[in-house]
């Protein structure tokens, strides 16, 4: 029996191709508008979904479009003391506790557990990043050098890279704002 094998792209690289933001594919994923397969804490996307996406997909009314965005994925339970975060481009929500303050927990795509980012976490991430422009790196298997995701897997020793979902948290308290594609920019003082 012959086998033929599949061409694979990562959530970023089909970012690229498609001009959008990875945040964008990772919402499709989570949302089921695009097959994926995880390997370990890598995300891989076959290619021929890709191509299956771009027949299929439909552009929609700029009203619907919101509609879908502010609607919470798939009805996930809220836990208690938990609150709905828009991600950058607001295609997408996630579920949040706590916040940068105090120590937050946050809850990508559908995931049953939260991942802590302990406040010792938030205070050196400030720090490190103050006043600065930084790229997000929401490439889950080789974040970019000097990236909030590489912070984020250096500093909790973690494989997965949550990165997307933590500048999104970083600009709705108000730590950062929205830069250009890809990156976020720290304000110069720790939020009063």
């Amino acid at each position: 029996m012959e086998m033929t094998m599949q061409s694979y792209l990562t959530p970023e690289e089909a970012a690229q191709h498609l001009k959008v933001d990875a945040d964008e594919i990772t919402a499709l994923i989570t949302a089921g508008k695009l097959k994926a397969i995880r390997i370990g804490s890598n995300i891989r996307i076959p290619e021929s979904e890709l191509e299956s996406l771009l027949v299929t997909c439909a552009a929609v009314p700029a009203a619907h479009d919101q509609e879908e965005a502010t609607a919470p994925e798939d009805d996930l339970p809220l836990p208690a003391g938990a609150r709905w975060c828009s991600t950058r481009t607001g295609r997408a929500k996630f579920r949040v506790a706590g916040s940068i303050a105090k120590g937050a927990e946050i809850w990508p795509g559908k995931m049953p557990y939260p991942i802590k980012f302990p406040k010792q976490f938030m205070d050196a991430l400030l720090s490190h990043f103050q006043g600065q422009e930084a790229p997000v790196g929401g490439k889950f298997d080789d974040p970019v050098r000097g990236s909030l995701g590489e912070f984020i897997q250096d500093k909790l020793k973690i494989k997965m890279n949550p990165a997307v979902y933590l500048a999104a948290l970083l600009i709705d308290e108000g730590y950062a704002e929205s830069s250009r594609r890809g990156y976020i920019r720290f304000r110069p003082k720790a939020k009063p």
